[in-house]
């Protein structure tokens, strides 16, 4: 075999979703959208510019906050605070991983920046701040505290806004709002959930429902409808009024309508479990947004349910004429024209043995397997109508909490969370377990050819690569981003591997194993290899690398 080193190539697209957005500011004469796939910035006409990316230095995708400190934008997220000047030009500020900054009031940038230096010091390490007020603070799991006194109190939901008026404070959380004060923690009425929470016009806290609801803080009625629904964040800027919601992005005031600004067409979701090509064209498969694929003209085509049986897809593959999609409920299908999905217990022609499809792999000798947690369905490649070829069943007793599975040829590689790998390779099965072939039974991530190799990512020690002879185990190494692996790929001479903390090529001949250049989120759940580039889909969008091969040398 010929042995092919991934090159540390610049990243050459990043593709989000920018459909979540978290917070609104007007800075640079723009409107600028702290969103889950980057910082989107909008003209005051409501035409978008560009979005800022981990290309650009964010150090994530998925903001969280922005504020406006003199000549600097400040937006937290998911790994770090960074501040941009008005060249769009990202700076590293500190790696607090917050979900909020405090108000800057009139603070300068640089004044601002040292408080925030200073804050980052002296906050209890552990939680995730989601609220500040002078003397109180709120977590991500629903904890307000009080640090100079060292109480605290625990409440519904994520904390969102914390408002301290006398003797008391105002506590806004996802589920619920409350007032803090001598009588204890008191509930108040609040609209349909999950709720947000933003200052009106006229100096007052709103809440916000998800079906559009706006109420004054306390109010027991409020203006149905009065804002797109799922709004997050409102803005106003000279008269005119904008708002971020939570799943259709960033929507601006015309007259009495409001018109969604945020490009439609976009990548269906930035939590990417799957990818393959269709007919020449990127599929990406999502955690809960279902399947899209790319147009020729650069959008993307979204099908979710009831098209597809679940929109959490586990996995994808295509026998060139067919589409298939594996989810937690069942088996999509689609056939070049139209969607069908199958179900074990429902419609399920291909005698599916348990609910969730775990997983499709193309090109196997006995066609296109399609594994649950009982067997593997074999079907006929580019059958239309569908058609079984045959059923093959799990060795009794083996394990009953499968995880995935791949392969190509005559091989079948089955995962499992408790009890190693199985193999089939036409006529037996053969099982690979930990101390003599694994670092570990707990199998996260799996990836198999034709000529008998695989790679195994383990759920907390590492990977094991098979060369079709022997195994190596890989638990540390120097280049190793995390042990937590996710994802996994075949390359030429060894394999890719992603992991919760970054991607990295493991080198067959050497043993050494190299880290990859920071992609759209360090969260890497699926690898697609092609011959000049890889895809890396990641929990905070999609990333292309190019790779080229070097001189060829003869061993594995």
């Amino acid at each position: 075999m010929l042995l092919s080193t991934l090159t540390a190539a610049l990243l050459s697209a990043t593709v989000t979703n920018t459909e979540t957005v978290h917070d609104l500011a007007a800075y640079n004469d723009h409107v600028v959208a702290c969103t889950e796939g980057g910082l989107e910035l909008f003209t005051r006409s409501g035409r978008p510019v560009r979005t800022l990316t981990v290309e650009e230095g964010l150090p994530s995708h998925f903001c969280r906050a922005l504020e406006v400190a003199g000549d600097r934008l400040f937006a937290a997220t998911d790994e770090g605070v960074v501040a941009v000047d008005k060249r769009w030009r990202v700076e590293p500020v500190l790696g607090a991983k917050w979900y909020a900054l405090p108000a800057a009031g009139s603070m300068n940038a640089e004044v601002y920046r040292a408080a925030l230096g200073w804050l980052s010091e002296r906050l209890p390490a552990g939680p995730t701040y989601t609220a500040f007020t002078e003397r109180y603070l709120g977590t991500a799991d629903g904890r307000v505290m009080a640090p100079a006194s060292e109480r605290m109190w625990t409440v519904p939901g994520q904390v969102l806004l914390l408002e301290e008026e006398g003797e008391s404070l105002r506590v806004g959380t996802t589920e619920g709002a409350f007032t803090l004060g001598p009588d204890g923690l008191v509930s108040l009425p609040v609209p349909m959930g999950p709720l947000a929470y933003v200052a009106d016009p006229k100096g007052g806290t709103q809440v916000l429902g998800s079906d559009g609801e706006a109420r004054r803080w306390g109010a027991s009625t409020g203006e149905p409808k009065a804002l797109p629904s799922g709004a997050t964040s409102t803005l106003e800027v000279k008269g005119v009024a904008w708002v971020g919601t939570r799943d259709q992005g960033v929507f601006r005031r015309q007259g009495s309508e409001w018109k969604r600004v945020t490009p439609t067409g976009q990548l269906c979701g930035n939590h990417i479990t799957a990818l393959t090509r269709y007919q020449g064209q990127r599929v990406v498969g999502t955690f809960d947004r279902g399947v899209c694929w790319e147009l020729p003209d650069g959008r993307w085509r979204t099908i979710r349910t009831p098209n597809l049986p679940s929109n959490h897809v586990l996995g994808l593959a295509t026998d060139g004429r067919n589409l298939y999609v594996a989810t937690m409920y069942g088996l999509g299908l689609h056939d070049g024209r139209t969607w069908t999905p199958m179900a074990y217990g429902g419609r399920n022609p291909v005698a599916l043995g348990k609910l969730s499809v775990l997983a499709a792999v193309a090109g196997t000798e006995d066609g296109v397997a399609l594994v649950d947690g009982r067997g593997t369905s074999f079907v006929k490649p580019a059958s239309q109508p569908i058609e079984l070829a045959k059923r093959l069943q799990l060795p009794e007793g083996w394990s009953t909490h499968v995880s995935g599975a791949d392969g190509a040829g005559r091989y079948l590689w089955v995962a499992s969370e408790d009890r190693g790998l199985l193999r089939w390779d036409g006529m037996q099965w053969t099982r690979f377990h930990d101390g003599k072939h694994l670092t570990d039974n707990w199998v996260t991530a799996l990836s198999a050819d034709a000529e008998g190799r695989a790679v195994a990512g383990s759920c907390q020690d590492g990977f094991s690569y098979f060369d079709g002879e022997r195994w190596t185990r890989v638990r540390d190494a120097e280049g190793l981003p995390s042990r937590y692996v996710v994802s996994t790929a075949l390359v030429p001479g060894g394999a890719l591997v992603g992991t919760l903390l970054g991607a990295a090529h493991y080198d067959a001949m050497s043993g050494k194993v190299h880290p990859l250049p920071r992609l759209a989120d360090p969260r890497v759940y699926s690898i697609l290899v092609e011959e000049d580039s890889v895809l890396f889909g990641t929990e905070g969008g999609l990333s292309q690398l190019s790779w080229s091969a070097p001189a060829p040398v003869t061993r594995r």
